[in-house]
């Protein structure tokens, strides 16, 4: 559980349960279709026990795992006869409570209090802690009635949103049958707030599912560096974003070229060595101790930088590359770091994931192609699950992280940030802006209006979404239209009617830098080539998928003027 929200309920304990206890559990009326008679089940996060008390009465062998000392002990005050049959637990390091081995599951209003981060790992807690068929009863809010902010109430409780149809698709690729959906008014009475209740049925088969070997390598693989976590990261990324790089081969594998993968280490690894020391494996130490194979090179690349803010200068120098104003030196330091991190990618996590499955091996190397080669099946895995995948593996990196620097006595600070840090916005807007002013392109992308000198540049795909500071992904808006679409997606019907005026601007920017935006176009068409092969109206469509995709994924709102 959440931090702040355990501490909420600690100091609400008594005024938690007594609430709960005065209405009658909303999810009984499931637990007859849910949990056969007398089965074992577990109620994770049993809060004041209420639920819990109703499954032993209704003859069920229930037990419970609370996080919170303070409920588990209002839950017995007002069940004495639970007292041996709640333990301390709570997602998503629950373990094995009572030795595991439950024929059902309750988890109801919990997973909302869990950081987005955290869902993937407790998908797979409830699936690790369920017997083959299996039930997993679970209940999240479908809609809240009081306003939050950065996704907290007033009691500073997290709330994470979590749409029922995803949540279906991420517990479905672990192995998990919707076969029942509930929703509801709130139990309490609360105005404007509603619940989904859904049934799941864990199906396991023989084979090791490609969900399970991703679990399999970030949970039991040996880790002496980060470089599993970081080829992890990249490939969902790339599976997200870049989906047109990987080739599908005649043999059922599929392969992604090594430069993206490459490049995508760059950008992670600068924030963290452009600072002080942070150790990247167990053996690494401050200094030239056993350093990583490519630290020297990338730092080398940084020095030129480091002068210019940001996280050793990041900004700055993709805003050279991007322009085609990085100097010869920087351009010769950046070919060699992504030459040794190419090296570093084959001969580390490449070659030694998959260690600890009984299906081996993982990845493969096509050397003729020079492409990491996994299963359709992972990949399909990775294209679907991959904006949980990034968010679980960012979280095991900071603390493989903190255990590296702990070992070796030093203190590595807050790592998150480093793993999360993007080159800033601001500085490609004020680039992409300069470019329009002097081409002239003197109307709004989305309305038509006039812009007048004073404009705004609009993230097509929001920045929030995919951090992408890209050419192609910045066109000019009024203030007001670029103030009014946020953080939403533009509409399908707004992106078809302005399909001429944002090949127009691509073409202005193309005009002006290019290399580096047809360097950026590359990549979202998933092709190799060079400076001039890019086809607009084909960018143009493949934009459109990278919206609709995205869309359908994240549940994003759709804009239009």
């Amino acid at each position: 559980m959440d931090t702040e929200t355990a501490a909420y309920y600690a100091t609400h304990a008594g005024e938690v349960a007594a609430r709960y206890e005065r209405v009658a559990s909303p999810v009984e009326r499931y637990f007859a279709s849910a949990f056969p008679a007398g089965s074992r089940v577990l109620d994770v996060g049993c809060g004041s026990g209420r639920d819990l008390a109703r499954l032993c009465a209704l003859g069920y062998d229930a037990y419970g795992a609370e996080p919170v000392d303070d409920l588990r002990q209002e839950a017995i005050r007002h069940h004495p006869e639970l007292g041996v049959r709640i333990v301390s637990g709570g997602l998503p390091d629950i373990g094995s409570p009572f030795g595991g081995e439950f024929d059902g599951i309750l988890c109801s209003a919990v997973l909302m209090h869990l950081p987005e981060g955290a869902l993937f790992d407790a998908a797979f807690a409830l699936r690790r802690m369920l017997r083959p068929h299996g039930r997993l009863l679970v209940s999240t809010p479908l809609q809240r009635g009081e306003e939050l902010k950065n996704d907290r109430d007033a009691g500073g409780r997290i709330f994470t949103p979590i749409v029922p149809e995803e949540l279906q698709l991420l517990l479905e690729r672990i192995g998990f049958h919707l076969i029942g959906r509930w929703d509801s008014e709130d139990g309490l009475g609360r105005a404007g707030t509603r619940w989904s209740t859904q049934l799941f049925e864990l199906h396991i088969g023989s084979a090791l599912r490609a969900s399970d070997q991703i679990e399999g390598i970030l949970n039991r693989d040996r880790k002496v560096a980060t470089y599993k976590l970081a080829l992890f990261r990249a490939l969902a990324e790339i599976a997200m974003q870049e989906s047109h790089a990987a080739t599908w081969r005649a043999d059922g594998s599929v392969a992604v070229p090594i430069n993206r993968i490459a490049e995508r280490w760059l950008l992670y690894y600068w924030p963290i060595f452009a600072g002080s020391f942070v150790p990247q494996s167990q053996d690494e130490g401050a200094g030239v101790r056993n350093p990583l194979r490519f630290r020297r090179a990338l730092t080398d690349l940084i020095a030129g930088y480091r002068h210019a803010g940001d996280h050793g200068g990041l900004s700055a120098w993709h805003l050279d590359r991007t322009a085609g104003h990085l100097s010869e030196q920087s351009q010769t330091r950046l070919t060699a770091a992504l030459r040794e991190i190419a090296t570093a990618i084959r001969t580390g996590p490449v070659t030694y994931s998959g260690g600890a499955l009984d299906t081996g091996r993982v990845f493969g190397w096509d050397s003729s192609q020079r492409a990491v080669t996994m299963s359709a099946d992972l990949w399909r895995e990775l294209s679907l699950l991959g904006h949980w995948i990034v968010d679980a593996v960012i979280v095991r990196w900071a603390a493989l992280t903190e255990r590296f620097a702990e070992r070796q006595g030093i203190c590595s600070g807050d790592v998150l940030p480093l793993l999360l840090a993007k080159p800033i916005p601001e500085r490609a807007t004020a680039l992409a802006r300069q470019i329009y002013l002097a081409t002239g392109i003197d109307r709004c992308i989305w309305t038509g209006q006039p812009l007048g000198r004073q404009f705004d540049i609009d993230h097509v795909i929001p920045f929030s979404l995919w951090g992408n500071n890209d050419l192609w992904n910045l066109v000019p808006a009024t203030k007001k239209a670029n103030r009014e679409k946020s953080d939403k997606l533009p509409a399908a019907d707004l992106l078809e009617e302005r399909r001429a005026e944002i090949i127009s601007a691509w073409t202005a920017a193309r005009e002006v830098v290019p290399s580096g935006f047809d360097r950026q176009a590359l990549q979202l068409l998933g092709l190799g080539g060079s400076a001039g092969t890019v086809q607009l109206p084909k960018l143009f469509a493949r934009l459109r998928e990278a919206v609709e995709l995205t869309a359908q994924q994240r549940g994003v709102e759709r804009w239009m003027p």
